[in-house]
């Protein structure tokens, strides 16, 4: 049985605020719950507060955030540290990771960005898939990049020991944290842009770059983001998923692979259309022939290597 750590579910704020559920149940809404999370064989998972456009929306999805943890103590702990996560793999709860989707809600000085490290914010994105102070997100400005208060924003994070995500980056403000980060990045929930050309698909060059940061790119679920121009989602398969798998593999190592689903914030296939349906997912994979140390490493060695050299 491999321990999965996945790099990105929405499932705590904007996918409890449109399809709200019970936690504590096996329900089929939306794609997690703390029982299928454990079908799924998930003992950590980044969950995202989205959205993160200004400080009103940080504080009220921070505090929803915790609400779930609040609520449902005996399945979910917080993660802050290295070790929290080694002992969550060994306990009956799910380990939550705190991550920002965007960070519109940042003030310039970072006062707020201190603080929300403080309660266990250990990965950020620096734009949704639009524009702020600090860059620009894809399908906006191409000619605009990270700007002076967003490098400022990246050296802060990597000295703090949080997490930089490049996932919803245009290539401009991608380029500019791959040059001013000096600790390994990762796009959290990114396929190959050869496979499946999408915005917030990464292309070659990208993939290297984010390889030779010592970061990792977290396989998306996303129909859209696996095959272009999708006529009858149900169709939708395994092939498909594979293909976005052996292409990163192929392009950036065994070594830079993990599993960033987007659950509860994306439609995903009916092959794995929730959670619990993963360990369909590591049969693929057996199948495809990757050894049970290349599913180690894709299920959360990876993760684990970066988060040993970026958190403190």
């Amino acid at each position: 049985m491999y321990s999965i750590i996945d790099t990105h579910m929405d499932s705590f704020v904007s996918g409890n605020q449109y399809a709200p559920r019970d936690f504590g149940k096996k329900t089929n809404i939306g794609h997690v719950d703390y029982y299928r999370l454990k079908e799924g064989n998930v003992s950590a998972g980044f969950f995202a507060v989205y959205p993160a456009h200004s400080d009103y929306l940080l504080n009220w999805g921070t505090n929803a955030w915790f609400e779930i943890l609040e609520n449902y103590p005996e399945y979910f702990c917080q993660i802050k540290k290295f070790n929290d996560l080694k002992k969550v793999q060994s306990s009956e709860k799910v380990g939550a990771i705190l991550h920002f989707e965007g960070s519109g809600g940042i003030d310039s000085e970072f006062n707020n960005l201190k603080n929300f490290y403080r309660i266990g914010l250990r990965s950020m994105g620096i734009t949704w898939s639009n524009m702020n102070r600090f860059g620009t997100g894809v399908g906006t400005n191409k000619d605009r990049g990270l700007t002076a208060e967003g490098k400022e924003l990246v050296q802060e994070m990597n000295r703090l020991g949080i997490i930089v995500d490049v996932s919803h980056l245009n290539e401009k403000s991608f380029w500019d944290v791959i040059e001013v980060s000096n600790k390994p990045v990762i796009a959290s929930h990114s396929n190959a842009w050869e496979i499946c050309n999408h915005k917030r698909n990464l292309k070659d060059d990208q993939i290297e770059a984010i390889k030779e940061s010592g970061g990792t790119i977290g396989l998306n679920l996303c129909i859209s983001f696996l095959k272009e121009k999708v006529e009858k989602p149900e169709k939708i398969g395994f092939k498909h998923i594979i293909k976005h798998i052996n292409y990163i593999v192929k392009k950036a190592g065994i070594d830079h692979l993990t599993l960033g689903s987007d659950f509860d914030g994306a439609r995903v296939p009916e092959v794995i259309k929730d959670v619990s349906y993963y360990p369909n997912l590591i049969r693929i994979l057996e199948g495809e022939g990757y050894s049970s140390e290349d599913i180690e490493k894709i299920t959360h060695k990876n993760i684990e290597r970066v988060i040993k050299k970026v958190w403190k």
